[in-house]
């Protein structure tokens, strides 16, 4: 279990990062608000960015179900003979299954931080703040939701081993 708990850790280092990827949107939002940094760019049409607005929601919301699909289909199967374990696997000398967990771990991850960045578009396109910190809100609702808990990862492990 201490080579789990290692892998379990990186994860989370990894999360953490992506994360706090999201205040440097705020940050890079702030600075062109606040206008410190000319941002002289021609705004969008407000119709055109409405549907896109919309359009972006629609796609967090499928987004937030898609998670969970690519999560299962990511810790599936047991392992197909043949195939060579992952890079992060060998060097660590843990199991491969503990690469697949961190690797739907950083999927995961990716997946939760989309929304920040479809924020970060509609600023960019709209100078309207307000649309990315609402994006950026359904972000950190993805990553509360979603991050991974070491029991689970645990209880992962033993389905795999057939420990129970």
């Amino acid at each position: 279990m201490d080579k789990l708990r290692a892998a379990y850790r990186v994860a989370v280092i990894i999360g953490l990062a992506m994360m706090a990827s999201l205040l440097a949107y705020a940050a890079i939002v702030g600075i062109l608000e606040k206008g410190t940094v000319e941002f002289n760019a021609p705004a969008m049409a407000g119709s055109q960015l409405e549907i896109m607005k919309f359009l972006l929601i629609g796609l967090t919301v499928v987004l937030f179900f898609i998670i969970r699909y690519v999560n299962a289909l990511l810790l599936e199967s047991k392992g197909k003979e043949g195939t060579a374990p992952d890079a992060h696997a060998r060097q660590s000398g843990a199991p491969p299954e503990f690469g697949r967990l961190t690797t739907a771990a950083v999927v995961t991850y990716a997946v939760c931080e989309a929304p920040a960045i479809f924020g970060l578009v509609l600023f960019f396109l709209g100078r309207n703040s307000s649309d990315f910190y609402l994006f950026m809100l359904f972000s950190l609702f993805f990553f509360a939701v979603y991050f991974p808990k070491f029991s689970q990862w645990e209880e992962w492990y033993r389905d795999q081993t057939g420990q129970r």
